[in-house]
């Protein structure tokens, strides 16, 4: 995670103001869960994204962790052709078909944004997306006016990564409808926006004078204008590592900057029947 300077100037000035007006301390606190899950990029997509412009094959460890793989994948016709089991199983609602290698077009997936996002129900499942045993793992492109979920499932086989079917269906069929058609509404609608966030918003930031050191604050809502970040419209991915959502309760969004070491953390939380943002990192 990466933070300008400019960023952090303004936000020293803004903690300082909030210390004068209302008294409230704002505490530098290490922590290693945080340090350990908000920093973790290991050589993965980001590290990858250093020989891009040269390197024409996968990289050594990308058959060892996803991230590693499914950069090069994307970015890599050669790769794509390499590493589908043709022909592909693709289904469309209900209809099956099965596409031959001539039918392949390129795919770049998440490579067409500055970034991409993945979503966890809980802290702990954050910890999957590092595992070097997982046998399946599933990107899903999720278009958010349609309510359209686009899922390619890929496979260890023979330990090798390898794209085995893709389908689409709609969200209605899955059990994330429910937070997809809030998120939608929350990023396209600044007046739903302001009354779907917990103020003041708990905010916690990477303390430029203390090394693994965090800034804990909140935020209210002028200072929100300020802070917080891009959020994708119109279409939104997810990697499966193997986390599900079966409570449906909160919700963990990881966004993370392809090309550079951004990374941010929103926290949504369902109570009384109503989605609400309660934590910004970043």
């Amino acid at each position: 995670m990466r933070k300008s300077f400019l960023c952090a100037l303004l936000f020293s000035f803004l903690i300082a103001s909030c210390h004068q007006s209302k008294k409230e301390s704002v505490k530098v606190y290490h922590s290693h869960y945080i340090s350990d899950s908000l920093n973790r990029v290991s050589d993965s997509i980001l590290l990858a994204t250093a020989v891009y412009p040269i390197e024409d094959k996968l990289h050594l460890r990308a058959d060892e962790f996803f991230d590693d793989f499914i950069f090069d994948f994307s970015r890599l016709k050669k790769v794509q052709l390499e590493r589908t089991v043709f022909p592909l199983l693709s289904i469309h609602n209900n209809d099956t078909t099965w596409m031959s290698q001539e039918q392949w077009k390129n795919n770049v997936l998440f490579l067409n944004q500055d970034f991409y996002t993945v979503f966890f129900e809980n802290e702990e499942q954050m910890e999957y997306e590092k595992r070097s045993d997982l046998e399946h793992v599933d990107v899903e492109c999720i278009i958010l006016d349609s309510m359209l979920l686009h899922t390619y499932h890929f496979e260890r086989m023979e330990k090798a990564w390898r794209l085995i079917q893709e389908d689409k269906q709609s969200l209605k069929d899955v059990n994330l409808q429910d937070f997809f058609s809030f998120y939608n509404r929350f990023v396209t609608d600044d007046a739903f926006q302001k009354k779907s966030i917990s103020f003041p918003l708990h905010y916690a930031t990477t303390d430029s004078d203390e090394e693994s050191g965090y800034i804990d604050g909140t935020l209210d809502y002028e200072q929100w204008q300020i802070f917080k970040p891009q959020l994708p419209t119109g279409m939104i991915t997810n990697i499966r590592y193997g986390q599900s959502y079966g409570k449906n309760k909160k919700m963990i969004m990881i966004k993370r900057g392809i090309a550079n070491g951004l990374m941010e953390v929103l926290t949504f939380k369902k109570a009384n029947g109503k989605w609400k943002l309660i934590k910004f990192e970043n």
